[in-house]
């Protein structure tokens, strides 16, 4: 496995010039959520395209992603729409795709295959509930350890992470819950956890496991987190994707830096 730290200095290195825009892509039954978190935290993100885009080879998607630099699979939506390959095309894109759900990002059902094993429920976020790994630490710039990430007051106990047992492949899991995962990330390169469902030996780009729920029934769950934990999903959503958060989220209470270089991209 790479050094994290290596590859932080590559990426920033290979990064030429920004447009003044991100043009998005959402792919959701329901993207409402999506798309108001987007405009209400980034001053440069560009919904393009917003619907059901499981069928990846399907005209419309294809449609879709014309001018496209970054793609958002959200959680209010049918895995099995995204199963028996009709997704996998995605994962051959050379620009990042973040993908908000490990019912989709799993290998059954012939599904996207970016980790083994299946999605698991229920799990507690009472208390300090989030763990942050080491490898998380190192991409993040947070100190790897407990954090109280989600408000019990609002969302209730987690849905749809991915299951602990489960192989990232090339990958690293940066953040955990009851042994769970969270979030993960694959580098350009990185092989995820199952190739064959994948449909590629590596991601030619970035790719983001962020498992949280933005199905809008009920209302707000997409943003259930503590304070901390919403600065935090703002600036990696924006530092992954490019994007400019408005407001900044405080750097000296993040402290991500290092995610900051590890997710700096070339816009075409």
């Amino acid at each position: 496995m790479k050094n994290p730290r290596s590859f932080l200095l590559v990426a920033f290195a290979a990064t030429t010039s920004f447009a003044s825009a991100a043009n998005i892509l959402v792919s959701a039954s329901d993207t409402s959520e999506i798309e108001a978190f987007l405009a209400a935290n980034y001053s440069d993100a560009n919904v393009t395209a917003a619907g059901n885009f499981s069928d990846f080879n399907a005209a419309a998607t294809q449609d879709a992603l014309n001018g496209v630099d970054l793609v958002i699979i959200g959680r209010s939506l049918s895995s099995s729409q995204y199963g028996s390959g009709r997704a996998d095309g995605y994962n051959g894109l050379n620009i990042p795709v973040l993908n908000f759900t490990s019912y989709t990002a799993r290998n059954a059902g012939n599904r996207m295959g970016w980790h083994t094993g299946s999605a698991t429920n229920n799990k507690s976020v009472a208390g300090n509930e989030t763990t942050i790994t080491a490898a998380g630490s190192n991409l993040l710039g947070v100190p790897a350890g407990a954090y109280d990430l989600f408000d019990t007051n609002v969302g209730g106990d987690f849905n749809g992470l991915g299951t602990g047992t489960a192989n990232v492949g090339g990958g690293n899991v940066l953040a955990t819950i009851g042994g769970d995962i969270l979030a993960a990330y694959w580098e350009t390169g990185a092989a995820p956890g199952d190739p064959a469902a994948a449909g590629v030996d590596t991601f030619p780009a970035p790719r983001l496991l962020m498992n949280l729920d933005d199905d809008p029934r009920p209302a707000g769950e997409f943003t259930a987190q503590t304070a901390l934990g919403l600065s935090l999903t703002i600036q990696t959503i924006g530092n992954f994707g490019g994007l400019t958060a408005v407001p900044e989220p405080s750097s000296a209470l993040l402290g991500l830096t290092g995610l900051g270089l590890l997710f700096v991209r070339r816009r075409k």
